[in-house]
């Protein structure tokens, strides 16, 4: 721990030869806006499916994508036009440098296909007017075209109807008015009103080693294999532990080409193991192409790194109206965590137990039209319980909408659930919440009720993925809470490095700064991303005190010692975790366990103890090379 400390704030990213920008001070020249995402880029469209393409492309995959499945299993999902045939197998193997790749022995998966139809909608204004993003991202006269059925139909028939204009299909004012959460359809009785998905395939592979390479080929794929790491195991006994732990973090991604370059600065995370993603992923609003449009510009992506996600407004929702296919396309590993329900779960990955679960489950109830009495809180309960932090020492809880958030948008939206679980997650010592749904960055310090606390949760809001909604970075609160340590309305995405059990490194790092060149159909702004790809910029309507930062970091301390709550978890941990079975009385573990835990405390003190003595030296030294070099730490942070 002492050395990683040294290592960091010695190194030359975290002290850099520029001066900390104060305010909203704009010290730079503002490169031009360059245009946004056109729907008929290559990362959006079909690739080699059109109809008149040579050859039968019927079979071939597309938006492909990972999802750790349990304990050594992972979801492979992908889409077809056409069904495949009877006997068709994904294969898969453990890749080792050096190896004839023909020569070795490949197992092979099984897959369920499934495909759905549903009515083409659009549930919010953005869809034909946006903040950011492609100016039309559903084409109103191609709706008009649709729901003119007077071109086929009989006159008689009951679905006939004369369109003439766009005020037909969505009558004037609608999207410019109060209630703004409402959807209009085109007519369920008009067959062009229904849209079809593709054929839904997903594979369930197993016996994965962790953190072994694999190489896997799909059915019908025109590469011959693609390849992903499987996320490392927990601790286990007489195993040697693994180095460290890495997510990469996002949310609120959409599909703009503010998404399309925070999705390549994740694809330069190589030592990522597992993709966090807080929620929000298409944006498709009601109208489902959009979900294939999407997972087409995620694949860069999605197809190499196993992705966990928990459901967003716009997934689940907006008139139920993305429900089906967020779940369809994207599984959780609920089932193998012993939820009920795909809307919430956890997985062990490497020294994190990580919790997912949506923001729209009731916290408590039950409700007036409920059915059952708040099952998510009943599990998550059990599943803390669960927890054995010799196994997995840090605890990440992932869900859609923030507890802590100092912007205007979403303010204080998610407080009953808030008052409902904070304590239990601060009782079983949670170590890092990670949220989306405002679309900004903002990282709290360890807090509690709305204290600073140095035992209490770190909540980091990452929503700031590139959607056509735009940044919020106008609408922070004044002055900026206590508890609240680095906030920014631009661009970007998160790295959370696990180095071991105590001590862990926090980075997000812009991608994207936008500026204010138009205006919507609705008179707001429209942003466009300028061209610097975010280090020398700010967006600019950001009023926060860092808009000029492109980088924030902070370290994260476990002291079990210090926060007893950090030293709460004995359980039986991961069924398959190879650990022992918990005893009938109270899950305590037993004497070797407990001498352990003595022996790991005292050593943990002792560490502790020489780390702040050199804490102390390091930033003695820093300081003074900061007076004659004027060198700075840019928003370095530690959190107890």
């Amino acid at each position: 721990a002492l050395l990683l400390l040294i290592a960091f704030l010695a190194s030359a990213d975290a002290a850099v030869v520029v001066e900390r920008h104060v305010g909203i001070s704009s010290a730079f020249s503002r490169p031009p806006a360059h245009p946004a995402l056109d729907l008929t880029d290559p990362r959006l469209s079909r690739r080699g499916l059109s109809e008149d393409a040579a050859g039968d492309h019927s079979s071939q995959p597309e938006q492909v994508h990972l999802l750790p499945a349990g304990p050594g299993a992972m979801h492979v999902v992908w889409a077809t036009r056409s069904a495949l045939d009877d006997g068709a197998v994904v294969k898969y193997h453990k890749h080792v440098d050096g190896e004839d790749e023909t020569a070795v022995k490949w197992a092979e998966a099984t897959f369920t296909s499934t495909a759905y139809t549903a009515q083409i909608c659009l549930a919010e204004g953005q869809s034909v007017s946006p903040t950011m993003g492609p100016r039309t991202p559903v084409r109103v006269e191609d709706l008009v075209a649709l729901a003119n059925t007077s071109t086929w139909a009989e006159p008689d028939a009951a679905n006939y109807r004369v369109i003439k204009d766009a005020d037909d299909v969505i009558p004037s004012g609608w999207f410019g008015n109060p209630p703004w959460a409402k959807a209009i359809c085109l007519a369920y009785n008009n067959p062009d009103a229904q849209y079809q998905s593709p054929i839904i395939n997903v594979a369930h592979l197993t016996g994965l080693e962790g953190d072994a390479h694999y190489h896997y080929a799909i059915p019908g794929d025109t590469k011959t294999h693609r390849h992903f790491n499987a996320p490392p195991d927990s601790l286990k006994a007489g195993k040697e532990a693994r180095a460290s732990t890495v997510f990469a973090v996002v949310g609120d991604t959409g599909q703009t080409e503010v998404t399309a370059a925070v999705f390549e600065h994740i694809a330069g995370m190589d030592d990522a193991d597992v993709l966090l993603h807080t929620g929000d992923l298409s944006y498709a609003d009601g109208f489902p192409p959009r979900w294939d449009t999407f997972g087409r510009l995620a694949e860069v992506v999605m197809d190499r790194l196993p992705s966990l996600f928990v459901a967003g407004n716009h997934d689940v929702t907006t008139n139920g109206l993305e429900s089906q296919a967020y779940h369809t396309r994207y599984p959780s590993p609920h089932r193998s965590s012993g939820s009920a329900s795909p809307e919430w779960w956890s997985f062990d990955v490497g020294l994190a137990h990580v919790i997912g679960f949506s923001s729209y489950a009731p916290s408590k109830g039950p409700g007036a039209f409920d059915g059952a009495d708040a099952p998510l809180t009943r599990w998550l309960e059990k599943d803390l319980k669960k927890v054995n932090r010799a196994i997995t020492p840090w605890i990440i809880v992932v869900f859609h909408v923030p507890w802590y958030n100092s912007n205007h948008g979403h303010f204080k939206e998610a407080e009953r659930a808030r008052i409902a679980l904070e304590k239990l997650l601060y009782d079983a010592g949670v170590d890092v919440v990670l949220n989306g749904h405002v679309h900004s960055y903002e990282r709290s310090r360890a807090v509690y009720d709305y204290q600073p606390n140095e035992c209490g949760v770190s909540h980091l809001v990452v929503g700031d993925g590139g959607n056509y909604e735009g940044p919020y970075g106008g609408s922070w609160t004044e002055p900026q809470p206590a508890w609240s340590a680095f906030r920014e309305g631009s661009f970007g995405a998160g790295r959370l490095e696990l180095h071991n059990a105590t001590h862990a490194m926090w980075e997000w790092r812009r991608t994207t700064c936008v500026e204010a060149t138009e205006t919507t159909e609705f008179g707001g702004d429209w942003f466009a991303p300028t061209g610097d790809r975010g280090v020398n910029c700010k967006s600019s309507n950001d009023i926060s005190a860092q808009a000029m930062e492109a980088v924030d970091r902070a370290v994260f301390v476990r002291d079990p010692i210090a926060c007893p709550n950090r030293g709460v978890g004995s359980g039986p941990g991961p069924e398959s975790s190879g650990s022992a079975p918990a005893s009938s009385d109270a899950g305590e573990p037993d004497g070797d366990a407990r001498a352990g835990e003595t022996a790991a405390s005292v050593f943990l003190g002792i560490a502790w103890a020489v780390t702040l003595v050199a804490l102390a030296y390091v930033y003695a030294q820093l300081r003074k090379e900061r007076s004659e070099k004027r060198f700075v730490i840019m928003n370095d942070d530690i959190e107890l």
